[in-house]
């Protein structure tokens, strides 16, 4: 998925061409009433800072609304496989720009919001940001000829006992495989087991094979700017508010470690010094802290991953690092609804679509919460679900293909995490959208082009390093 700037689409042909078909999703995604209803949901959020108004919904306007909806179909349509984060945003913007009248943020929700209506526009998002995309470079298709010897070739920096048990008797090896990573180097793999039954196959010298990026991930610590924060924080409006028990909508930046986060970075990061001791020990450290090295490590840009990776590599001895914030690792963008209070949208949402939904209270109740928690739905002036996660994904993937001969460690959100084992496993939305990693989780992988991609834990709830307390 190289980018290349204008490889991105070609929309405005695409869209004239479109422009002169009809579509009956077109006439059927903007109904007056519903309308109507988005822009009361508008001003519930807006206040007096929108200037739209049900009033405004005549016949003209919804001409008009119709017309921006073929052009943003169409849009969507025109982005090829060559298109990139980075890329999609200046599309994006430049679509809103030459193509919404006033640039206005709310008509362009009113827009993408409205073609939901119709299920071929969540069709075509799908094609478009499916995580399959993906699938051929993580997931390698150079599967072996049946019958032929040595066909699964152990691609992990995380071993079980019975990856390489010498007898049935249970001795384990402790060395493995000769270098062979097209540098010419001379090197035999050593193995070393850990207290919890997981071992480390390692080359001397902190040495990384020229082909490969090692990964050692772990999530971010408990943050301020969630439920059951305790710290008095100022989220805009003139609101000071303590987080405390409120499920407020957290921002996809500027978040940081409250105590008890820190505590659990620590401790933490002292699991993992178990793992590092070991490893130096043994003559296979994780890397050469010496001659002004800093251990590369990657997180979003919020402000939480930094600080957990920090305080847990400090735990673990290791002083030095070199972080890189990538926007790309980012949680998902809510826009105008950041930091307001989940229940007060929740509500918004039931008495303004509510009259029109059928059931029970507490079926529309459900209901309500379902368009917010559609992953097509678009928040105003943010981002849908989908369009997060083939970022995140995409970023991933540029990690790992841009550290060639690097072992790194990343620090992300658990819904960035959800998506990398998305991605390695093949999962359907259906069957990633509820994994939550656990904060005492410390996982590795390995990125070889050619091999999928494997990963499994140095540390987990069942595995622990050592006994805490």
């Amino acid at each position: 998925m190289a980018e290349t700037e204008d490889q991105g689409m070609d929309f405005e042909q695409i869209g004239e061409m479109g422009l002169n078909r009809e579509h009956a999703e077109f006439h059927n995604a903007y109904q007056a009433e519903n309308i109507r209803n988005d822009i009361r949901f508008l001003r519930a959020v807006y206040a007096d800072r929108i200037s739209l108004s049900p009033e405004h919904v005549n016949d003209e306007f919804l001409g008009d609304l119709k017309s921006l909806g073929k052009r943003l179909y169409f849009f969507i349509h025109g982005l090829t496989d060559h298109v990139t984060p980075i890329s999609y945003i200046k599309h994006k913007f430049n679509f809103l720009r030459k193509n919404v009248p006033n640039a206005d943020p709310h008509l362009f929700y009113l827009a993408w919001n409205g073609l939901l209506r119709n299920d071929s526009f969540k069709r075509l998002l799908h094609q478009k940001f499916s995580l399959k995309g993906f699938n051929d470079v993580i997931v390698s298709r150079n599967i072996p000829p049946y019958g032929q010897r040595n066909t699964r070739y152990r691609l992990k920096l995380v071993l079980a006992p019975e990856d390489l048990l010498i007898s049935n008797k249970g001795q384990l090896r402790n060395t493995g495989r000769i270098l062979d990573d097209g540098t010419g180097l001379f090197m035999k793999e050593g193995i070393t087991w850990l207290p919890n039954g997981k071992g480390m196959p390692l080359y001397p010298d902190a040495y990384v094979p020229a082909n490969q990026t090692q990964l050692i991930i772990i999530r971010h610590g408990k943050s301020v700017h969630e439920s059951g924060g305790d710290n008095p924080e100022f989220v805009g409006s003139g609101v000071w508010d303590t987080w405390k028990d409120n499920r407020r909508i957290s921002g996809s930046i500027g978040n940081q470690l409250k105590p008890a986060g820190i505590d659990s970075a620590r401790e933490l990061g002292k699991d993992f010094k178990v793992v590092v001791d070991l490893l130096s020990g043994n003559g296979y450290p994780l890397w050469k802290m010496e001659n002004g090295f800093r251990a590369p490590v990657f997180g979003s840009e919020s402000e939480n991953t930094e600080e957990t990776v920090r305080y847990f590599l400090e735990a673990a001895g290791i002083m030095d690092m070199d972080f890189t914030p990538l926007f790309g690792l980012n949680s998902q963008k809510y826009g105008a609804l950041t930091h307001r209070l989940k229940k007060d949208i929740f509500k918004i949402m039931l008495e303004v679509y509510g009259p029109g939904m059928s059931g029970t209270d507490e079926e529309k109740k459900k209901a309500a919460k379902a368009l917010f928690k559609n992953r097509f739905y678009h928040f105003p002036e943010g981002e849908t679900l989908i369009e997060a996660d083939w970022r995140i994904a995409h970023s991933f993937l540029d990690l790992m293909r841009n550290n060639l001969g690097k072992r790194t460690v990343l620090c992300d959100h658990s819904g960035a995490l959800r998506v990398f084992e998305a991605v390695i496993r093949t999962l359907d939305f259906a069957d990633y959208s509820t994994i939550k990693e656990g904060q005492d989780s410390i996982i590795a992988m390995v990125y070889q082009y050619g091999y999928n991609v494997r990963y499994d834990y140095l540390q987990n709830k069942g595995l622990p390093l050592r006994k805490r307390g």
